[in-house]
């Protein structure tokens, strides 16, 4: 393996195209497009297998996402992953539940106490892929940053694929298994002609606030409005996340203004109690990203597949992004080394795993929005009342 990264970086002899690095083409038994969550929970659950892999990504990008809560139910997954112990680390705090308004004017909570695992997770979701990307490294998993796949061929004995690492530096690999694990882009699907269907055009406008008072206590909080819904988890070192979901066409363009944004919140009632416990806005600027439901067209085919939010992606009112990603990963990871070994049921069973979650999402998506009535008129609220 450590001879195929060589080659990849120049120490080869055959020449790739015109203007290229001259590189030799280097096989691996599995090439990973993406190096998220879903692509490290693959080759993880591979390299537990006994198979090589590697993980190609154009750039590491550990920004703040959408969603850092995860339920009380990941604790065994996590353990099966091989990973629970990376939330030890004071960076994640528990979370002891929620609390709502939704459906009512009058606030709800729903606690863990009663659940097998008492509590979940406020992730530090950028803290926790680097943990999960140094845990992957000590495992022995390769890495390719900063190289993007530019095309695809499929062969007798698997894939070709082609390499772009910026300016002339190009490279070749090849591969038995290819895996898309390329978030909602899905690049390596659409390369060979797979569509996605997007069920909705939600979007999350969120920020950072930092405390400089009373602490947040460790819920989650979820608010439905005329138009959307707010949700607020605190987070290590005195900070909270905050992000107003709506419709990518019913954004009030000044929302990308964080005092703006503010002053949004604090015409609710649940995160506005929130937001006025001394709370001030650190400099990060409010960022926009889509959040919608979707789903690819065939998430399986001959010796690929996709995982992760490639496959199917979630709204964030599931709590299922983290818990897809790393499910299907573990259960993409076991169905590839079947797959190599000679089985042909692999590949389907995994299809029916990650399409049978798929659709007990969408029968719970369904009763949570049908659950708030008080704007059935709004466009919002219209819209998935419809569907």
């Amino acid at each position: 393996m450590r001879e195929a990264r060589k080659a990849l970086h120049g120490h080869g002899a055959s020449d790739v195209h015109s203007g290229a690095t001259n590189v030799k083409m280097a096989h691996i038994p599995v090439v990973i497009a993406g190096g998220g969550i879903a692509g490290m929970a693959v080759a993880l659950s591979l390299i537990n297998r006994g198979i090589a892999c590697l993980i190609i990504e154009p750039e590491i990008t550990l920004n703040a996402r959408i969603g850092e809560t995860i339920p009380p139910s990941a604790t065994s997954l996590l353990a099966r992953c091989g990973i629970d112990h990376l939330l030890i680390d004071p960076a994640h705090l528990p979370c002891y539940g929620n609390q709502f308004v939704w459906g009512s004017s009058k606030p709800y909570e729903k606690s863990f106490f009663s659940q097998i695992n008492p509590h979940g997770w406020h992730l530090d979701r950028p803290f926790f892929e680097k943990q999960l990307r140094t845990h992957c490294v000590s495992r022995g998993i390769e890495w390719l940053p900063g190289h993007r796949i530019t095309h695809i061929d499929q062969h007798l004995d698997g894939w070709h694929i082609s390499l772009d690492g910026g300016g002339n530096i190009a490279g070749k690999v090849s591969c038995s298994f290819l895996v898309d694990a390329t978030g909602r882009q899905a690049r390596i699907a659409r390369m060979l002609g797979r569509k996605r269907r997007r069920l909705d055009a939600l979007i999350g406008i969120s920020t950072q606030l930092t405390t400089d008072g009373t602490a947040v206590p460790h819920y989650t909080y979820i608010e439905a409005v005329a138009n959307g819904w707010w949700y607020a988890a605190p987070l290590a070192n005195k900070r909270l996340s905050v992000v107003y979901m709506t419709d990518n066409d019913l954004i009030d363009k000044e929302l990308t203004s964080t005092s703006h944004f503010l002053r949004c919140a604090r015409e609710t009632s649940l995160i506005s109690d929130i937001i006025k416990r001394n709370l001030s806005a650190n400099a990060e600027e409010t960022t926009l990203r889509p959040a919608s439901t979707t789903a690819l067209d065939e998430q399986t085919g001959d010796r690929w597949l996709a995982v992760g939010d490639a496959a199917y992606a979630f709204d964030p009112i599931s709590s299922y992004g983290i818990m897809s990603a790393l499910e299907g990963g573990y259960y993409a990871g076991h169905a590839i080394a079947d797959t190599l070994a000679g089985s042909t049921e692999a590949l389907t069973a995994y299809d029916v795993i990650i399409s049978q979650a798929f659709a007990i999402y969408l029968k719970m998506h369904s009763e949570q929005y049908a659950a708030e009535r008080r704007w059935e008129a709004m466009p919002f609220w219209g819209r998935r009342r419809i569907r």
